[in-house]
């Protein structure tokens, strides 16, 4: 058989896998994206000619979610956010550790197929708690913190395959932790609030099964 039939035919079949993508009513979608924050490295200080390591740092931040089509390009479903840091002092035993779990609902809706890249806007919004640690001479120091997270983004799917594409997302994120403390002196306890807010990047892999 002529070699640039079977080329041009596998070429026809992936062409054809790729814009018909799972994105109809009923179809089930499932993610996991990273913030791209995944770190582990060294902070070094250097004083004439002499170089010493301060601390060692390590950042990781993981999306899941599962997502159901309610109509065509539609996926309204749950994610999880889940975020790990620690930095550990060279000198001595000091160290700080970070950790927080957020769960709610997101929703995104696919705009339209460009030959396999989709197109779509998305948000979500969810509730969770933290913990920080800070360890000092032999003594650690909890805080704990409820949190209230939204985004708002623009993004696309680039389908591989029918069913495995990697995800793209451009968005704000905003945060807001609530610490309460406690005032023995007054017998009473004390609400700290702190928010944040910004623009960020998360890098994922989709994978949606049809009916």
């Amino acid at each position: 058989m002529n070699r640039r039939f079977i080329t041009a035919t596998l070429l026809m079949l992936l062409f054809s896998a790729v814009v018909s993508a799972q994105v109809e009513k009923a179809s089930w979608l499932f993610g996991g994206s990273s913030n791209l924050e995944f770190d582990a490295s060294t902070e070094k200080m250097k004083s004439g000619s002499t170089t010493n390591e301060v601390s060692k740092y390590t950042d990781f931040d993981f999306r899941p979610q599962v997502g159901y089509f309610v109509i065509d390009k539609l996926p309204v479903g749950i994610f999880m956010d889940i975020s790990l840091d620690k930095q550990k002092m060279s000198q001595s035993e000091d160290e700080y550790t970070w950790t927080s779990f957020v769960l709610g609902p997101f929703a995104r809706y696919y705009i339209t197929n460009l030959d396999g890249f989709m197109p779509f806007a998305q948000v979500s919004a969810g509730i969770g708690a933290g913990k920080n640690s800070y360890t000092y001479s032999g003594n650690t120091s909890d805080s704990k913190y409820t949190t209230f997270s939204f985004g708002i983004g623009i993004g696309g799917t680039y389908f591989v395959t029918e069913n495995v594409g990697f995800d793209l997302l451009i968005g704000y994120r905003g945060d807001q932790e609530k610490y309460k403390n406690e005032s023995p002196e007054r017998s009473e306890t004390e609400e700290t609030t702190y928010k944040y807010g910004g623009i960020g990047l998360n890098l994922g892999i989709i994978v949606s099964l049809g009916k």
